[in-house]
């Protein structure tokens, strides 16, 4: 009986602008997504914390003095469940912190993984040693190699925050390959930013996809993702359909929102306006800020609801207070042509500047024309040819047009006509007329 019990505590470890034309399906990179921290924050193991909670009867059963014959014998086991019951004040032991870290140091002597980890988890928090993250991460890092799960995860998390990606991409996969589904969405995503792997993306795809049938609604959503883009696989609206569907029945926010836009767009689906807006009221209750934009966007126009611009304004409000974007610069569009509120440029001006220093694309076009324009700010050339610049960076053609023209002319920056001819043929390329005859008309003889 005594055995059986010693084998059970051993095992416990001390855990403690307009957009319907911009959806984010995902940029360069493959974000985490949705509230998704930089590793599930319920497989991380937390810091043990004392317990003030009345100890279950068969606890109560445990033999502390046959657990002290078989720890001074050597029984690493043994060392590790009595190390508990002092951490814990358990059994009739008053809590001891000191006595607990020198029954796991014992312990760990003899090759105990889950004791080393418990010791990782003492200097973490300060038990019974002066407090060392750094002690920790050493214990952290042997526990992993011994195959402790709980620490396999720990030193993911900890080797990610640190900027080291092989070493985080080296744990995740031993919890992949354990069947973890979030560990498997965390390589799929790794593999898809091209950090700590070199593996092609229809690896990723293969993680992703394993994590999706197990449940993991964000890797649902992921690979979702890569099936809409046609990463690391054909590109399959039906597949994508499939996957958003199942994450958005399971409540998942960022997969009702694109499952809206689907029906929105006719992507995969036929196109119906009022399940889209269903979708869209569905994620922004739950106060995902771009399912409250979208849904701005359909009282705004009209679309699956009665038109209600003041509505509409309510929720671009509601998204830009989270710092959305696109929040940020449908609001900046509403004050700029009084939709559904005054007309006020300042505040347009504001509002735009925010998402365009978020980097969001449309927003750097629009904010250009404003500084270009004097429209709620002083007239700024080379402001405007700033962000004009960064948005023909990001892949917009007509601002590639306008940075043509401000080059070629001198205007808010030197002139250089090589430049000029670059950013001309780069928006002509995409099929800008404007750019086109400015190529011929400046530069004949190419």
């Amino acid at each position: 009986m005594h055995k059986i019990l010693i084998a059970t505590l051993a095992l416990v470890v001390l855990t403690g602008c307009s957009s319907w034309r911009w959806w984010p399906w995902g940029t360069k990179k493959i974000d985490s997504g949705f509230k998704d921290p930089t590793f599930d924050m319920d497989h991380q193991p937390g810091i043990p914390q004392p317990q003030t909670v009345k100890p279950k009867k068969k606890e109560d059963t445990v033999s502390v003095e046959h657990l002290e014959k078989l720890a001074k014998q050597g029984n690493p086991n043994a060392q590790l469940a009595l190390g508990k019951i002092y951490f814990d004040g358990r059994v009739g032991k008053k809590q001891n912190y000191k006595k607990a870290l020198e029954l796991f140091r014992k312990a760990a002597d003899l090759g105990s993984g889950p004791a080393m980890f418990n010791i990782g988890l003492c200097y973490d928090g300060g038990f019974g040693v002066a407090q060392s993250l750094n002690e920790a991460l050493v214990w952290y890092e042997k526990a992993a190699d011994a195959g402790v799960a709980e620490a396999q995860a720990k030193m993911a998390v900890i080797s990610e925050n640190n900027g080291d990606y092989d070493k985080a991409m080296i744990y995740l996969r031993y919890r992949a390959e354990a069947g973890d589904p979030p560990s498997m969405r965390k390589v799929g995503i790794f593999i898809l930013n091209g950090i700590g792997s070199s593996a092609p993306p229809s690896e990723a795809v293969e993680f992703l996809k394993a994590a999706s049938l197990k449940g993991d609604t964000r890797a649902q959503v992921k690979l979702a993702d890569c099936y809409q883009r046609g990463i690391g696989t054909e590109r399959d609206y039906d597949e994508m359909l499939n996957w958003l569907t199942i994450a958005s029945q399971d409540g998942d926010p960022e997969a009702q929102t694109k499952l809206g836009y689907c029906y929105l767009k006719g992507m995969g689906c036929t196109k119906n306006t009022d399940v889209a807006a269903t979708w869209f009221r569905s994620a922004a209750i739950a106060g995902y800020a771009p399912a409250q934009v979208y849904l701005g966007h359909c009282y705004r126009d009209g679309y699956g609801v009665p038109m209600d611009r003041t509505t509409a304004v309510e929720y671009y409000r509601l998204a830009a207070e989270q710092g959305d974007a696109m929040g940020e610069a449908s609001l900046a569009e509403a004050y700029l042509n009084g939709i559904g509120i005054k007309k006020n440029p300042v505040e347009a001006f504001t509002y735009m500047k925010r998402a365009a220093e978020q980097g969001y694309v449309p927003a750097q076009f629009q904010l250009a024309g404003f500084y270009a324009g004097g429209i709620g700010t002083d007239v700024d050339e080379r402001e405007a040819f700033k962000y004009y610049k960064f948005a023909a960076d990001g892949g917009d053609v007509a601002s590639s047009q306008a940075v043509g023209m401000r080059y070629y002319y001198g205007i808010g920056t030197e002139k250089d006509k090589e430049a000029a001819k670059l950013y001309w043929k780069r928006a002509a390329g995409k099929g800008n007329e404007e750019a086109a005859l400015k190529l011929k008309e400046c530069f004949p003889d190419e």
